[in-house]
């Protein structure tokens, strides 16, 4: 039993890594890089209404799903059919390739930016347009159709810059440069179908079938009697009033086109390129002579204005030569043939017709906004009628003649001015000369007034000194005076104090006595108040010699002496 078993759990291992290796190396789609594979089913449910492209799982024919770089397992080779294609690369340029600014474009670059021709240059990114190659066709007609639609034809939708997995057998890509605007310009938007849901079409005529196609040049008040359609409303064909502003837009050519207008001043000019390029403008004055005048327009157009003139025109090179070309020349007749020759030589004449040239210009290219900056008149020639080949001579002498006679003005007003100049250099020398006297005089009188005032000074400070030293010495006077108040106040003071202390001490001493009694009492109270022995003692020293303890004297004597008053005894007198 253990045998039956490992047999079978051998087999079955055996069986699954062939059907695995079967599976890996025969149901397996590998994709390289950079590549994607598309999906034929070879059977299966037939697709309807006989088409190619499979709708629904499970249908033959053509699948619309792709399969991109890697291992893709579970596709047998007996129902699928599979083929390689490069992915769809859709390149987003190189930058640093791109220019900075269009300043530097040359005359034949610009002339093919007017007339919208011009291709800046540089590596710029791409966008891609699709083109549905297999299904029924759009019910409207149309060759646009929407991505989801299923019908044949190119779809609105664009592929920006990157890498996708287009299914080539149902659709066709095709690169288109995206649209760039550099600073500077503008992009006018012509829409050249109506958007869906959008219903009916612009019913206007179109601007080229309205535009004049006659040579002759048209006056000021018959100017652009024209019919010119309307911009057309945001979705509907036509060209649409909002612009694009500078950048980088991912537009369908097939739906959009984008004029690029210059946005700021120009120039246009009339000059005499040379004998066989001559495009002054020539006519006559009202004295008869031919005038030739070179004039220079700077000019412009505002953005919220672009679209109209796009729409009117088709490109700005029109604008030169339908508007401000022939009115150019057709105001500078009208006005200039009021004007004499000798004005277009004279600077002042010459000014005031530039400034009727440059109002009248302004007014008239005003009404189909453009705007005129300034008409400069630059080259001016005049010829005598009739002047044949002595002309320049013609030309030469008028010029001489007008140019002397303002030389000769020129010159009597610069010798009046001269003249004038040297009477008043006259008159300044003269109020010089009377400076310098009044300096001087000014100078002998500040030194008399100092010397005065320096005197006056001296004397004034010896009057000081003398009442200072009378007022010192009357001071010092008083002081004498006062100080011998003074000692005197002093001294008697000092007298009476000593007297006034003397006559105190003699009225203690007199009051003592008076007290004692006698005087004699007061002497023995005098004498004991200061007699202090420290002891008496007696000693024989032989004859008529008596010596006595001084201790015991002093009471014995004091008894002795206390006791007639004791008694009320007068000691002195019996």
């Amino acid at each position: 039993m253990r045998n039956k078993l490992a047999i079978g759990v051998g087999l079955f291992l055996v069986i699954s890594s062939g059907l695995t290796a079967l599976v890996w190396f025969t149901c397996r789609i590998y994709v390289p890089e950079n590549m994607c594979a598309t999906l034929i089913r070879k059977t299966g449910v037939p697709v309807p209404d006989k088409g190619l492209i499979a709708t629904e799982p499970g249908q033959k024919g053509i699948q619309k799903k792709v399969l991109g770089p890697g291992r893709h397992l579970f596709y047998n080779p007996i129902t699928w059919k599979w083929e390689l294609h490069p992915l769809t690369h859709i390149s987003a340029g190189r930058p640093g390739t791109w220019p900075l600014h269009i300043h530097s474009l040359s005359e034949q670059q610009r002339d093919l930016l007017r007339t919208g021709r011009f291709k800046f240059q540089g590596d710029f990114p791409k966008i891609g347009v699709v083109t549905r190659k297999i299904g029924s066709a759009a019910p409207d007609g149309s060759d646009i159709v929407a991505r989801d639609s299923g019908h044949k034809g190119i779809l609105r939708e664009v592929l920006t810059p990157g890498t996708y997995k287009i299914n080539p057998l149902i659709y066709e890509v095709e690169e288109y440069p995206a649209i760039v605007i550099p600073a500077g310009f503008v992009g006018v938007v012509t829409n050249m179908v109506d958007e869906p849901g959008v219903a009916g079409r612009a019913s206007a005529t179109p601007a080229a079938a309205t535009e004049d196609t006659t040579d002759s040049e048209p006056t000021t008040e018959t100017a652009f009697v024209s019919s010119v359609r309307p911009l057309a409303e945001p979705g509907r064909r036509g060209t649409l009033r909002d612009v694009l502003q500078p950048g980088i837009y991912f537009i369908n050519p097939w739906l959009k086109k984008v004029t690029l207008v210059e946005i700021g001043f120009n120039e246009f000019s009339q000059l005499k390129v040379s004998e066989d390029d001559n495009m002054r403008i020539s006519f006559p004055s009202d004295s008869g002579y031919l005038i030739r005048v070179g004039v220079t327009v700077v000019w412009g157009i505002d953005p919220k204005h672009a679209a109209e003139i796009v729409n009117e025109f088709g490109n700005i090179d029109r604008v030169l030569d339908k508007v401000i070309g022939p009115q150019l020349r057709s105001i500078c007749r009208n006005i200039g043939s009021t004007y004499a020759a000798r004005d277009f030589i004279q600077g002042e004449k010459r000014e005031l017709f530039q400034k009727e040239l440059t109002e009248s210009l302004r007014q008239v290219c005003k009404r189909k906004h453009i705007e005129i900056l300034l008409a400069l008149v630059r080259e001016i020639e005049v010829h005598a009628p009739d002047a044949g080949g002595g002309a320049d001579y013609v030309q030469e002498d008028l010029k001489r003649t007008i140019q002397q006679s303002h030389i000769a003005i020129e010159n009597r007003l610069t010798k009046e001015k001269q003249r004038d100049a040297a009477v008043v250099k006259a008159e300044l020398e003269e109020e010089q000369k009377k400076i310098e006297i009044t300096r001087e005089t000014i100078l002998a009188e500040t030194r008399v007034m100092v010397a005065n005032i320096a005197a006056e000074a001296d004397k004034d400070a010896a009057e000081i000194d003398a009442q200072a030293s009378l007022e010192i010495a009357t001071i010092q006077e008083d002081v004498a005076k006062l100080d011998a108040q003074r000692i005197e106040i002093l001294g008697k003071a000092a007298a009476d104090v000593q007297k006034m202390e003397k006559q105190a001490e003699a009225d203690g001493y007199r009051m003592l006595i008076e007290a004692f009694g006698s005087p004699k009492a007061y002497n023995l109270y005098t004498f004991a108040q200061n007699f202090e022995p420290e002891s008496i003692r007696l000693f024989y020293a032989g004859e008529g010699t008596f010596w006595t303890d001084l201790t015991r004297f002093e009471e014995v004597g004091a008894a002795k002496l206390l006791q007639p008053a004791a008694r009320g005894e007068n000691p002195g007198g019996r």
